[in-house]
């Protein structure tokens, strides 16, 4: 088994394991209750991939990096949405960071052992919501890795912390992608309601954009 199957099946055995902890809310990374409107959004592991160490250039901009003349490699999207409270609506200052693979699968983490990932991609990005909840990153669509039951579709992760709330890790997915439905992260999500509330909405734009809107507890 390689290096990266082997974090692979680690991962996906973590979060499968929690994802039987109902009881133990404290634990869990996988867990919350389905979501509906005005109900946070769903909680997902963070994953062997969150840097160790934060890199220079992390504005909203993951396409070019700073001092460096070409753009990352991939299809080009914007991530954008609110953060709001389940309470009391939206939250300005949020910070809300991203990190995710690149257009081969590869992350910049010294942990990944599938080939180097796109130097001209930063893989990382946070910023501040504005007024009304407001957040927005430019990026590539993450390409799917790993293969069987260790495949993880294309997803970003997100961090999302404001004051006076608990933090939240969790994924976004992608609408009408047929892989999905082989990821073991996704199909354990506790229902429907659950995959829906973590699953971005595509809006109709020249460059394509998706929604995800994000609920603090």
């Amino acid at each position: 088994m390689s290096d990266r199957s082997l974090i692979l099946s680690q991962t996906v055995a973590r979060s499968l394991s929690r994802r039987s902890l109902v009881a133990a809310p404290a634990l869990l990374l996988v867990v919350r209750p389905a979501p509906a409107q005005g109900h946070p959004t769903p909680s997902q592991m963070r994953g062997p991939y969150y840097p160790m160490a934060k890199p220079a250039d992390s504005d909203l901009d993951l396409t070019q990096v700073a001092g460096r003349p070409r753009r990352a490699e991939g299809e080009v999207i914007e991530v954008t949405g609110r953060v709001l409270s389940a309470q009391a609506g939206p939250l300005a200052g949020a910070v809300v960071e991203i990190w995710q693979a690149d257009h081969q699968g590869r992350y910049h983490h010294p942990r990944e052992s599938a080939g180097m990932a796109d130097p001209n991609f930063q893989g990382f990005g946070a910023v501040r919501t504005a007024a009304g909840g407001a957040y927005l990153f430019r990026t590539i669509r993450p390409r799917f890795y790993g293969s069987g039951g260790l495949m993880r579709t294309p997803h970003i992760h997100f961090r999302v912390a404001a004051a006076g709330r608990p933090e939240l890790v969790t994924q976004m997915y992608f609408p009408g992608e047929t892989m999905n439905a082989r990821d073991a992260l996704f199909r354990a999500l506790p229902g429907e309601a659950a995959r829906d509330a973590l699953t971005a909405r595509r809006d109709a734009a020249d460059l394509p954009r998706f929604r995800f809107d994000i609920v603090l507890g």
